[in-house]
């Protein structure tokens, strides 16, 4: 379970990191139909990778308080404010990235050839 932890952390750090200072447009199909999905500019991906950065904050007080402690015990008060803050940012973040992503058909789909005789 560490190991799955510690490796969701990461890939939220480093993605966070690389769409934060690269800022690559880029374009993410639709869960259910291929042809169709979101166009993220790079302004979309920033704020995708401010949330991850968010999400990766959040992680990291709740890995370090866990693990890292000599005695595990829940956070004050103060601690669980700072960590619902960070959650309720991420989802804003989220929610405005794909708010500023403009929905389109997937300029790489190609629909499935039928096999005919």
């Amino acid at each position: 379970m560490r190991t799955t932890q510690v490796l969701m952390f990461m890939l939220c750090l480093l993605g966070g990191l690389y769409l934060l200072t690269q800022a690559p447009a880029f374009f993410m199909p639709d869960r259910w139909n291929p042809a169709i999905g979101r166009q993220f500019d790079a302004a979309a991906s920033r704020l995708l990778g401010a949330a991850l950065l968010a999400m990766a904050a959040a992680g990291g007080s709740f890995l370090r308080r866990f693990y890292y402690m000599e005695q595990r015990s829940l956070p004050g008060r103060a601690g669980q404010r700072r960590y619902f803050a960070l959650l309720v940012l991420a989802i804003a973040l989220l929610q405005g990235a794909v708010w500023l992503s403009e929905p389109g058909p997937n300029p790489d789909y190609r629909p499935r050839s039928s096999a005919q005789p």
